[in-house]
This record gives C-alpha cells, structure tokens and sequence, in this order.
C-alpha cells in the first residue's frame, strides 16, 4: 500500500518586509517563513558590519566578499 502525502504549501517561500520602528531611528527586515514563525533583524550599515565579520577591501562589494570568503561562504 503506497503512502499518502501531505500536499504541502505552494507559491513564494519567504515573506520579507522592511519594517522602520515608531522613531524611525532602526529598520527591521522581518522574514516569515512558511511555517508561519517571523524572524525579524536590525537593519546595519552594510560594510560595517562585513568588516565586524572579518571582511577587508575599499569597497562594500570587496568587504562582503572577502567576510564571506574568509567563512567559506557563498552567495
């Protein structure tokens, strides 16, 4: 006897939305996955924090990619 599955969700994988708080001093990126749990992060100026990851370079291109490179990531 075959086993019957799940039809699971269809259509677009995550929602994001960029979120500014009451003061609009921060941005939030909030990501709801598919199970339907939000995850929600502080938006940072981006080659800070490639740097505060251990990237080098002049500009936030080379930063990012040498933080990446240096964890042995990609994107």
């Amino acid at each position: 006897m075959k086993k019957k599955h799940t039809a699971k969700r269809r259509g677009l994988g995550i929602g994001i939305a960029t979120v500014s708080n009451l003061t609009r001093d921060e941005t939030y990126l909030v990501l709801k996955a598919l199970d339907g749990n939000y995850h929600a992060f502080v938006e940072v100026e981006a080659k800070e924090a490639a740097r505060d990851c251990g990237g080098k370079g002049t500009n936030t291109r080379r930063v990012w990619e040498s933080a990446l490179k240096a964890h042995d990531l990609k994107l």
